[in-house]
């Protein structure tokens, strides 16, 4: 069975991205499966921490919404084995129209 750890708090810059991904990063290390999921609508950082920003593409609004699966929105570590991230949307915004790369997830 999997275990779900959350790291919250009401302020910013308490560290919880930097947490978030040393954690999840020694996890993978340590041969677990982790799937780090940023929340923070408009403020996400976490894919810019894993370095992923240039790979994550899709969000979980996409996944919510229905116009991704969670298995092509989340995005794989090249270089951690077991890690993956679903980012937070760029903005507040919700699409009621798939976006253009939406289009890598059918199919």
């Amino acid at each position: 069975m999997g275990s779900v750890i959350v790291v919250t708090s009401g302020k910013g810059g308490t560290g919880k991205t930097s947490i978030t991904g040393g954690v999840g990063s020694c996890l993978a290390r340590l041969g677990k499966s982790v799937l780090c999921i940023d929340m923070d609508i408009g403020l996400r950082n976490l894919d810019i921490s894993l370095g992923l920003s240039d790979r994550a593409l899709m969000d979980f609004s996409d996944v919510v919404f229905g116009r991704c699966s969670l298995e092509k929105a989340a995005v794989s570590h090249p270089d951690l084995p077991g890690l993956s991230l679903l980012t937070a949307p760029k903005t507040g915004s919700t699409r009621s129209e798939p976006p253009q790369t939406a289009d890598s997830c059918r199919g």
